[in-house]
């Protein structure tokens, strides 16, 4: 069965067979090899990186190149395993839906966030095409899962990019803090408290806790005293800004203002008008 034989072509990575077979004018380029989670000759080749039979592919318009894996995209699995010059090749190509999601929700870039595919994580934040907050089905957006895995990287940099959302919820009421405490994710949780972004650390999810106390419920001390010592020092800019705005009050003269009018012969009048500090 020639289908058969493309697509163990395409898997590994054997160019001339690949395009020997495609000069069949009656192949089934979309066939899905039912051993293999019904996947296609393009999706793996995507999966493996075979770069070359990739772009073959693309040229033949007989390929579907957005035909799914149990909802997986060939774009979705090569941002998953981080084939970065396909996904770089993928992004040239108007036909690809690059916000695809799995059948559970999952897009290419909270996939590429999970697993720490930092180079795709790039790629995919300069293209505008992307939705970087779309959620998965329990709402859980790519940045709460970088938090959740502890991708420090990932994090620091969906942390300088303004259009991510740092406070959306999890459906549990779960923020990227609350996750990001509940793991023990220290070094992600440092970035996301010094990052200048508006987290409310006070912030109770469904059960009512926040990530203080999910912290010290699990144990993970390095985190209650970060939070703490965070917390410490936010008081400490209060108290010292309230104070040098007190002295600044206490200090400044005050000023009373004295008018005085005035007429001449040609029946004009005129203001003077005196600053006296007391």
């Amino acid at each position: 069965m020639e289908e058969k034989q493309l697509w163990w072509a395409c898997s590994d990575g054997k160019v001339e067979e690949v395009r020997k077979l495609l000069q069949n004018s009656q192949i089934n380029t979309n066939w899905q090899n039912d051993s293999n989670d019904l996947t296609t000759p393009f999706y793996i080749a995507c999966y493996e990186g075979h770069i070359d039979i990739v772009k073959i592919l693309l040229n033949d318009k007989r390929v579907d190149i957005n035909k799914t894996n149990n909802g997986w995209t060939p774009f979705w699995v090569a941002c998953c395993e981080g084939r970065t010059e396909i996904v770089k090749l993928l992004l040239n190509d108007n036909r690809i839906d690059f916000n695809k999601a799995s059948n559970s929700g999952y897009t290419p870039l909270y996939s590429a966030c999970c697993y720490g595919r930092i180079d795709i994580v790039k790629l995919l934040l300069n293209d505008k095409r992307v939705d970087i907050n779309k959620p998965n089905l329990w709402n859980e957006t790519p940045f709460w899962i970088a938090c959740c895995e502890g991708r420090t990287e990932i994090v620091k940099l969906l942390l300088s990019d303004n259009r991510v959302d740092v406070n959306q919820e999890r459906n549990d009421g779960s923020t990227p803090f609350h996750i990001a405490c509940y793991h023990g994710k220290t070094e992600a949780l440092k970035y996301l408290l010094e990052s200048g972004r508006e987290i409310d650390i006070n912030k109770k999810d469904n059960d009512g806790k926040t990530g203080l106390d999910w912290a010290r419920e699990k144990g993970n001390t390095d985190i209650v005293e970060l939070i703490e010592s965070f917390k410490k020092k936010i008081e400490d800019q209060k108290n010292k800004f309230e104070e040098e705005e007190d002295k600044r009050k206490k200090g400044e003269p005050k000023s009373i203002f004295i008018f005085f009018l005035k007429k001449n012969n040609q029946q004009n009048t005129f203001f003077l008008l005196f600053r006296i500090k007391l």
